[in-house]
């Protein structure tokens, strides 16, 4: 089976910088432990915070989110907005005590493709393993999938129960991982997946995967051990002093995203990925927007929050100006990912089909 998925533009920018409505998608700006990023918590404000120009840019930023109705007591099959397939079985949901759920479930799917939906998700891309040391996420995509009644009530997967996920195959290799958020917003080893490919030019397969747990993150990756740290500064366009700023790294040759919040100060050092290609963002509290042109970043290993040495690198890739952004362009999908120059992907899917069902 067939389904043309149409690209659309996938940018949430700044959800730890405005107060979000949506607690699910929030995100809150803290130094962790071993260089925590965009950890996926409550909602915050950045000093000296301007709304304006960023609520604008809620509307354009948000993820991809579907949001579709089913009765438990079918068997479902959705698509998702970027092309997410989900197979649900019969009274695949239970309430808080267990019990089978008999109203119609609301089903909201949040699918990360594209570089500025990993900004835009809020979620740190750094795991620690089991001996207690930090990697480096490179990811295939991640997506969520939140559940609760149409009255509002939370819901959980039965007991016994999986979810079959079709996910976009956009970055090949059998290397992949599969990794859950638990309780503390920390990712952990979940396990593998199948991964299947297109059958022609604009075409992708899937990664297929059975999801035991709902209202949580699943994300395809391959952790790294080591990274590299990227330093410059920050001016406005108009002259006017830098008050507060986050400052992304995005990959170009890779997908994810590392980034920073910078407060009274126009400098900054934020993590990526060693000998990649990878552009750099810069959103500051008023909605100024700066990115820069694509970057090899160095081979040589460092961390943003480590003492600058021979055994730690950070490389300089100058200055970063920004500017407002005109509201006609933040409010529209499309001309704000043409301002920004970065890739968005269009493609179509092809999905995985049962034996039983190729008649």
């Amino acid at each position: 089976m067939h389904m043309t998925v149409k690209a659309r533009v996938l940018l949430l920018a700044v959800m730890s910088l405005i107060v979000s409505s949506l607690p699910h998608h929030a995100a809150e700006w803290e130094d962790k432990p071993k260089y925590h990023y965009l950890p996926d918590a409550k909602p915050t404000l950045l000093p000296g915070y301007k709304g304006k120009a960023l609520l604008q840019l809620r509307k354009s930023l948000l993820p991809e989110r579907s949001i579709i109705e089913i009765e438990p007591a079918l068997e479902n099959r959705i698509t998702a907005g970027r092309g997410t397939l989900l197979k649900i079985a019969v009274n695949a949901f239970a309430d808080e005590r267990g019990r089978p759920v008999a109203a119609r479930v609301r089903l909201t799917i949040t699918e990360v493709i594209d570089p500025l939906d990993f900004v835009g998700a809020g979620v740190d891309l750094t795991y620690t393993n089991d001996q207690g040391n930090l990697e480096f996420f490179k990811s295939a995509g991640m997506f969520k999938v939140d559940a609760e009644t149409v009255a509002g009530q939370r819901v959980q997967m039965a007991a016994g129960k999986k979810i079959e996920v079709q996910f976009p195959n956009i970055e090949r290799g059998d290397d992949f991982w599969v990794y859950r958020h638990n309780k503390d917003k920390q990712w952990k080893l979940h396990g593998h997946n199948q991964s299947f490919q297109g059958e022609g030019p604009f075409r992708v397969g899937t990664r297929v995967y059975q999801i035991d747990a709902l209202n949580t993150w699943f994300n395809f990756d391959k952790p790294v051990p080591e990274a590299t740290c990227a330093k410059g500064s920050v001016k406005r366009k108009d002259g006017n002093q830098v008050a507060a700023f986050a400052i992304y790294s995005v990959g170009v040759s890779y997908k994810g995203a590392f980034a920073r919040h910078v407060n009274k100060s126009s400098s900054f050092k934020v993590n990526v990925h060693k000998s990649a290609q990878a552009r750099f963002l810069v959103l500051d509290n008023t909605g100024a927007v700066g990115i820069t042109p694509v970057i090899r970043t160095s081979d040589k290993t460092g961390f943003d929050q480590a003492e600058e040495g021979a055994k730690n690198f950070c490389q300089n890739i100058g200055e970063i100006e920004i500017a407002p952004v005109p509201a006609d362009i933040l409010s529209d999908k499309t001309k704000l990912s043409n301002y920004l120059g970065l890739p968005v992907s269009e493609f179509s899917v092809d999905y995985q089909t049962p034996a039983s069902d190729k008649r």
